[in-house]
């Protein structure tokens, strides 16, 4: 008498965590944060710099990397059943069609706190001791649980509207260099037309991840009260919700 949800979500779990793909992402991104830090720790010019710096930038790398996790592992979640031929049968079980998009999409945003939960050790080794480790630790789970939902629904939707896992990739890569690759820098010195200037504007206004990276920099390196930037914070907000009525939306007459 379980819900048709939960029996999808348990099913993907256990397809994810038992010798699948979320483990061996988890493995890889345990191995790849650990070389990171470790070429943090022995860089001479990186040691010079305060330690909140060094701790910021690896707050920066685990929700970069643990968000793709999340995003490649909701890109695959249709339309590997596709490829499979196994979408047919799924659809005529009695979960509704919304029922299975949201079983796959819990479980498509489950290894992100593991992620998170493995940077922890990386951040006390480099903290040293400072109280900068707690507040980047509370920041980090923070951070990533509001960019996380708005993620996941895009590797979804890109998910369901493409017919191949190929492409369903290829779009979410494009969504998620789009966030980390902005169009147009704003930096000191550069001299850019009016134009230019509009257009970076609006890019980085809407851009979820850069809000994030604002905020974290003004509270972890340089302690400004959080009350004072919380308007950054509704970027990542009002683009996950976006997300998800799109994605809750259409899926079901697009499945």
């Amino acid at each position: 008498m379980t819900p048709a949800w939960w029996n999808i979500l348990t099913r993907e779990l256990r397809d994810l965590w038992i010798g699948g793909k979320g483990l061996h992402l988890i493995l890889l991104y345990t191995v790849l944060l650990g070389l990171y830090s470790f070429f943090l720790a022995s860089n001479v010019e990186v040691n010079l710099l305060p330690r909140k710096e060094m701790v910021m930038e690896v707050v920066k790398a685990a929700l970069a990397v643990s968000l793709l996790i999340s995003m490649i592992i909701a890109a695959d979640s249709i339309t590997s059943e596709r490829e499979r031929a196994t979408l047919e049968g799924l659809l005529l079980t009695p979960a509704s069609r919304r029922q299975i998009v949201f079983g796959k999409y819990l479980a498509a945003m489950s290894p992100i706190p593991v992620a998170l939960a493995i940077t922890v050790p990386y951040l006390a080794v480099l903290s040293k001791g400072e109280p900068v480790f707690g507040t980047a630790t509370y920041w980090l789970f923070l951070m990533g649980g509001l960019l996380l939902p708005a993620l996941a629904a895009m590797g979804m939707l890109a998910s369901i509207w493409c017919n191949t896992t190929k492409i369903s990739m290829l779009v979410s890569f494009a969504l998620y260099l789009l966030m980390l690759l902005p169009a147009e820098i704003i930096r000191p010195g550069k001299i850019m037309t009016a134009a230019e200037m509009k257009k970076a504007m609006v890019f980085q206004s809407i851009n979820p991840f850069d809000a994030i990276i604002k905020f974290l920099g003004q509270v972890l390196v340089f302690e400004k009260p959080p009350a004072e930037y919380w308007l950054y914070l509704t970027t990542p907000v009002v683009l996950g919700l976006v997300v998800l009525v799109l994605l809750f939306g259409v899926a079901g007459p697009r499945l």
